[in-house]
């Protein structure tokens, strides 16, 4: 057995815990991409793309909606469900520029009401913003071990 330098004291371990009132988040690597998505515009983007046909008053943003997509397969997010780990992260939030994060029910009920001709006109949008398809698994898994396949967009 060492006597110096163990983990938990001597010498060799000197460690400094410092603590900070800033909101930190374990997600913090969307701050890069999201600054190059704004640079790029996508928020007007999404807006020419979107429809929004809603008439709630306490109804969420299409923008916020999309992004939070976004954030979910960014963040390695296979599952509608597992935008519900970003919604309580308020540096995701911030990161993102909504004031309140969607649901997976608000994500999946909005994106299902899609029609063709919707879908047809937000892929034409997304590839004229140098976003393009690519075949990936669907974002939910498949039943009785069969893949089913989606197009989702990719950052490219």
């Amino acid at each position: 057995m060492q006597s110096n330098g163990s983990a938990f004291g001597g010498s060799a371990t000197s460690l400094e815990v410092l603590y900070t009132g800033k909101p930190v988040s374990g997600w913090g690597g969307l701050v890069a991409v999201m600054r190059y998505l704004e640079k790029r515009g996508v928020r007007q983007v999404l807006a020419q793309a979107l429809p929004d046909g809603r008439t709630s008053p306490n109804q969420i943003p299409v923008l916020d909606i999309a992004l939070a997509l976004f954030a979910t397969v960014l963040t390695g997010g296979r599952r509608f469900a597992h935008l519900e780990r970003l919604r309580s992260d308020d540096v995701v939030q911030a990161i993102l520029g909504v004031a309140r994060m969607t649901s997976a029910m608000t994500l999946t009920r909005y994106f299902g009401g899609l029609v063709r001709s919707q879908i047809e006109h937000l892929s034409e949008v997304l590839s004229q913003f140098g976003l393009r398809r690519l075949r990936a698994p669907a974002l939910e898994l498949p039943r009785f071990g069969r893949r089913r396949w989606a197009a989702v967009t990719s950052l490219c």
